[in-house]
């Protein structure tokens, strides 16, 4: 695993930085690639933790943390505004699958959302037991599935996404939840279909078109 980072690491230095999502991407979150919370005095921003994905050794993920009480970092929520932009539909991409775990005390609700001309959408969430080893997760992010936060056409949005969030909130909401708490995200796929998800999962990183 580590030597297949490494690869395609090397790969992603010949690929812009502002390219848009494309159809099979895969995220192994080597790096950051863009995930960050969006304010400067957030305490605890999205990291990369080491040996800590679902291979172990040699393994990374994305730990998103937050601290509640209100205020920067209070809101569960990490957000990409670069390499998983762009036109959804056009590159024929209907879902995103992603390895989930919960390493705070109670329930997550999981959600992506996003934003785009025709306003804010959230998915459908997943729900991520507490202390439970790595899952798998689909998102159907057909805009006929998405869940409105004030948006008004989803397909306006979809056609042309300006940031894309991974959320926990148990009710529907762009912002992601005011609470004391962490998950870890790996694997983060743009997939054709639903049921294709698995065969990604398990074939990983050798149908990926590129790695962010």
């Amino acid at each position: 695993m580590t030597v297949v980072k490494f690869i395609f690491g090397f790969l992603m230095l010949l690929v812009p930085a502002n390219a848009a999502v494309t159809l099979n991407q895969i995220e192994t979150f080597a790096t950051l690639g863009g995930w960050g919370s969006g304010s400067s005095s957030n305490p605890n921003p999205p990291a990369i933790l080491v040996n800590s994905g679902p291979l172990g050794s040699g393994d990374s993920s994305l730990k998103v943390t937050a601290n509640g009480g209100g205020g920067a970092g209070s809101r569960l929520v990490a957000l990409n505004t670069s390499a998983w932009t762009g036109d959804y539909p056009g590159q024929g991409i209907v879902s995103l699958a992603a390895s989930l775990r919960n390493l705070g005390s109670t329930p997550l609700s999981i959600r992506i959302a996003f934003n785009g001309p025709g306003g804010r959408f959230v998915t459908a969430a997943a729900s991520v037991a507490e202390f439970v080893l790595w899952g798998q997760h689909v998102f159907d992010i057909r805009p006929a599935f998405l869940l409105s936060t004030g948006g008004s056409d989803a397909a306006a949005t979809m056609a042309a996404v300006s940031e894309v969030r991974i959320l926990h909130s148990h009710t529907v909401d762009f912002r992601g939840a005011d609470v004391s708490s962490s998950f870890l995200v790996d694997n983060l796929q743009a997939v054709p279909e639903p049921h294709s998800c698995m065969l990604l999962i398990l074939a990983g990183p050798l149908l990926c078109f590129r790695k962010r």
